[in-house]
């Protein structure tokens, strides 16, 4: 593994930190909830929920980070400013610590969620989602008057994956009309807490590229870097065509028909049979790609749905486990006592 020259900054989300060189801190796991089509979103605008689902999930997320040491934050996902909400009064009324990310495609209700975690008075607890090439001048005002500290800060440019096409979309700006870098952005909006995402970006258009530029956010700025590198698995077409969707037959399961004595023996090997196969098919890439990003010193992983939580919080132990051992030869030792090496080791 290796040590940063640059000394890297750590910010104190109530107690959950995130930053500093490789094996120092428990990677941090983000886990996304209210996403398009989540079953327990009963009304995307108005934001009612399945309280007792969502609860039961969160507190499942809760239960895992306390066995193993790995922490989280929660990503919000809204669509409406009424949901928005809605989604942070219910997530507030069960958690008065943790820190959430807000995150929206529509950059209105991303607006509406800087004004009323503000009026609120929980604004020190909430993650902007994201500065990115296309944020409007509308939400960079509503971000400048709230009292939102805290943001994602996107390294995509879609012209150039390259780390130093990253690198100049945070530094130089260029993308999307804006002559602001998005640090410069960041600091004018009032970001003192600025958290880099590299910009996954799907295989074969420089998915390299996402997993280099950790190397270079932290040994260039020193900030807390990571992203959300599921969205490379959930982009790759052969992926979804190998494991199949309701309207695709599987090629996975296609390739094993007349091979009964294959598939016997396979399923010895896999709950749920064939069904089984398939999601280990689609889970292996999907939670190793994070494992890549943590072992090149990511600071938070993003890994999507919050179902997700049961692989994907042992692989991060495992991987954090083997950074700091090998972090040691550089004398660099755990800075809390929850570090997954002393709840699992």
């Amino acid at each position: 593994m290796f040590k940063f020259e640059k000394e890297q900054t750590v910010h104190d989300f109530n107690g959950t930190m995130i930053g500093g060189q490789p094996g120092e801190y428990p990677t941090v796991l983000g886990a996304s909830i209210f996403y398009n089509k989540h079953e327990v979103v009963l009304d995307d605008h108005t934001g009612k929920i399945d309280k007792l689902k969502a609860e039961a999930l969160w507190n499942r997320c809760q239960e895992l980070s306390d066995i193993t040491g790995i922490p989280h934050f929660i990503q919000i996902i809204g669509e409406f400013g009424e949901a928005f909400e809605s989604y942070i009064d219910w997530f507030c009324s069960i958690d008065d610590k943790t820190a959430f990310l807000m995150d929206s495609s529509v950059p209105a209700a991303l607006a509406h969620a800087c004004n009323y975690v503000t009026e609120a008075g929980i604004a020190d607890r909430a993650i902007y989602n994201s500065i990115n090439g296309s944020i409007l001048p509308e939400n960079m005002e509503a971000l400048a008057k709230s009292d939102v500290n805290a943001a994602i800060v996107l390294a995509f440019n879609p012209g150039d994956p390259s780390v130093s096409g990253r690198e100049k979309v945070l530094t130089e700006g260029g993308v999307a009309g804006q002559e602001m870098g998005m640090l410069e952005i960041a600091e004018k909006c009032g970001i003192t807490r600025p958290i880099l995402d590299t910009a996954a970006t799907p295989l074969g258009l420089g998915s390299g590229g996402s997993y280099r530029e950790i190397l270079a956010c932290k040994a260039i700025h020193g900030l807390p870097t990571g992203g959300a590198y599921h969205n490379m698995t959930v982009s790759w077409t052969w992926l979804k065509r190998w494991k199949g969707t309701k309207k695709t037959p599987s090629q996975q399961l296609a390739g094993l028909e007349g091979k009964d004595a294959l598939v016997e023996q396979l399923t010895h090997h896999y709950l749920g049979g064939t069904d089984g196969m398939r999601q280990a098919a689609w889970s292996a890439p999907d939670i190793g790609c994070n494992m890549v990003a943590s072992t090149l010193g990511a600071d938070l992983i993003m890994y999507g749905p919050i179902e997700n939580v049961e692989a994907m919080i042992t692989a991060q132990a495992y991987v954090d486990i083997v950074v700091l051992e090998a972090a040691r030869d550089f004398g660099i030792e755990p800075q809390v006592d929850t570090h997954p090496f002393f709840r699992l080791i």
